[in-house]
């Protein structure tokens, strides 16, 4: 469904759009989000938070826009593409899907330091909280007490007309009730096993990561968590919590969990600190031993500045421009262990995809 606002979000690229163009463009866009690939992720996201982005994309969108609706502009729509790929996003995020969790924990990965990117339709970036939030609660759904009691009464139902079919002695009712309770058993099995699944996958999840906190230990830096200072741990801290979900999108809590963690960490060193100090202060060895990737460097600019580190590369002023940080970006440890944690889900989810 096109949504309210669509007029508005063209308007910012296209003076006073007509209307009746508005129905038949969201379609369009709706139907390429409906084919949208693990190749397409990065290029979407880009365009959805950064101008003058992704040339081919940009062009191979346009000419599937141009078929489904023959009045877009073919030439100069920089700003208009960047409204249509917001549409084809907001359209996927509609409906729970790996590649809706890896569009939406990409626009929160990106947005990191506060205005580095310059999103074109705000209400995406709203509708991605929402969609984030509403997904990792739906991933890990209560434990059903009363499961086993339903799947009980649902049995003696189905073997109750069996016993009435035998006892009327219908040899065609006796088939049709026993097809009836061996369906109804085997999927009384298979919900049984389903559920079962997401609850061993949650209470994995949740042990794994209370066990991780409250051990009070770094298994990556192989330290007490006491020894170590926030500026060092920041960033492995981030690592090891991620190592520990399950499911995506990553529940809201973890983030928490990161702050009592690093909270167990010595309290002295500074308040805030750079970017490129806080890369240097991480431990070799732990950079050493990771793979880091460079495969979504502008949306992901904490893992882009480690792989630069552990290439050997100075994290010079023109690495720093390519990623639009400034050099004098400073960040609380907290700050820059949420926003590693959010890349590394968000480079899951892609991985999920492809």
């Amino acid at each position: 469904m096109m949504h309210p606002n669509f007029y508005h979000w063209h308007a910012q690229a296209e003076f006073k759009p007509e209307v009746s163009v508005l129905a038949p463009r969201w379609s369009a866009a709706e139907k390429f989000a409906e084919k949208v690939t693990a190749d397409d992720i990065l290029p979407l996201v880009r365009l959805v938070l950064f101008p003058g982005t992704e040339p081919e994309f940009a062009k191979r969108f346009t000419d599937v826009l141009v078929k489904a609706e023959p009045t877009f502009p073919l030439n100069k729509n920089a700003e208009l593409i960047r409204v249509m790929a917001s549409a084809a996003v907001y359209s996927r995020l509609e409906k729970s899907t790996p590649i809706a969790n890896a569009l939406a924990l990409g626009l929160k990965a990106a947005s990191f330091p506060k205005g580095r990117t310059k999103p074109i339709c705000p209400d995406v970036m709203t509708r991605s909280v929402e969609y984030l939030a509403e997904e990792s609660e739906r991933m890990r759904p209560n434990i059903d007490a009363g499961a086993l009691e339903k799947s009980e009464k649902q049995t003696q139902l189905h073997f109750a007309a069996l016993t009435k079919a035998v006892e009327s002695n219908l040899p065609q009712e006796i088939g049709k009730a026993t097809e009836a309770l061996s369906r109804g058993v085997l999927g009384t099995m298979k919900e049984s096993h389903q559920r079962l699944g997401e609850d061993i996958n949650r209470l994995t999840e949740e042990s794994q990561c209370l066990w991780w906190l409250i051990g009070l230990q770094s298994p990556s830096l192989h330290m007490r968590r006491e020894g170590l200072s926030r500026e060092a741990y920041a960033l492995p801290a981030a690592e090891e919590a991620a190592k520990r979900v399950t499911l995506l999108p990553p529940a809201s809590s973890v983030e928490s969990l990161l702050d009592e963690a690093i909270s167990q960490c010595k309290r002295d060193g500074r308040a805030n600190v750079s970017l490129t100090d806080l890369i240097e202060a991480t431990d070799a060895n732990w950079l050493e031993d990771a793979q880091r990737t460079v495969s979504a460097a502008e949306l992901t600019p904490l893992a882009a500045l480690l792989a630069e580190r552990q290439q050997g590369k100075s994290l010079s002023q023109a690495v720093l421009k390519r990623l639009l940080i400034t050099g004098n970006t400073k960040v609380t440890p907290l700050e820059a262990s949420h926003q590693y944690f959010r890349e590394l889900m968000f480079l899951r989810a892609i991985q999920k995809v492809g």
